[in-house]
């Protein structure tokens, strides 16, 4: 009788540390997940600051090849820009 009181509280013990590394383990999974997912978050929000990003450039591309095309506009020769100097200007 005596084997199998101790059979029993064996299997008891082997049956309660399981559950504590299973939970631990679960406990770490989760955390890991959560990590996971902020970052998906971060990358998202980075995603779409470069798309507008992208966007804003192209915009300003293509208004300076329709300036160039319709308008025939053109930057001016270095020699011919002008600078000048404010009174208030320091």
């Amino acid at each position: 009788m005596k084997k199998w009181a101790l059979l029993c509280w064996l299997a008891v013990m082997v049956s309660a540390l399981s559950v504590i590394t299973v939970r631990h383990q679960n406990r770490l999974a989760f955390i890991a997940w959560q990590k996971t997912e902020a970052r998906k978050i971060e990358l998202q929000t980075e995603q779409g600051r470069l798309l507008l990003e992208k966007a804003t450039w192209a915009g300003q591309r293509n208004i300076a090849d329709e300036a160039r095309k319709r308008l025939a506009m053109h930057a001016p020769a270095p020699h011919k820009i002008i600078t000048i100097k404010l009174e208030n200007d320091r």
